[in-house]
């Protein structure tokens, strides 16, 4: 299929779209405000996650279908050599990312374009989820090294 755009005019057009505050940002934005935990939204934290709650570790990535390569997945590849190397490198680094946050102890969350449009109570299911495991994983880390320190106090006096 021949471009409907001459390639000035199509390198406007993608040039237009953006990578903060889309529109799949803002939904899960205000999924993530119903959680009642509070998450930071583009947060300076390496592999530039969308959204990141620093108490609990935890990382939420919004996946555009296209750009991340959803219809790969499904058989469905560009014919053009650019977009499928923009797509698969996107897809090597989404990896990378998400495996390096992983081995730093942050927990990772990414959702579909389609899921956070489509279905955001699973997507707020989910969420709720990670948060629940973080929160009870924290909670026990905290009260063994708290009632070690009660009783090394105690000891001591």
């Amino acid at each position: 299929m021949t471009d409907v755009f001459t390639p000035e005019k199509r390198s406007w057009v993608m040039s237009r779209i953006r990578s903060k505050g889309t529109g799949i940002d803002i939904k899960m934005k205000e999924i993530l405000t119903h959680t009642g935990i509070k998450f930071e939204m583009y947060p300076q934290i390496p592999g530039n996650p969308d959204f990141a709650s620093r108490r609990l570790g935890i990382t939420v990535f919004c996946d555009g279908d296209f750009w991340h390569g959803y219809d790969y997945r499904r058989g469905k590849i560009p014919k053009k050599q650019f977009w499928r190397n923009k797509i698969e490198c996107n897809m090597e680094r989404d990896l990378y990312v998400s495996g390096m946050l992983r081995s730093n102890g942050w927990s990772v969350l990414r959702f579909w374009e389609h899921d956070i449009d489509g279905n955001p109570d699973k997507c707020s299911g989910k969420i709720q989820r990670k948060i629940r495991e973080r929160s009870a994983r924290r909670g026990s880390k905290q009260s063994g090294r708290g009632s070690g320190r009660r009783a090394a106090r105690h000891d001591s006096r």
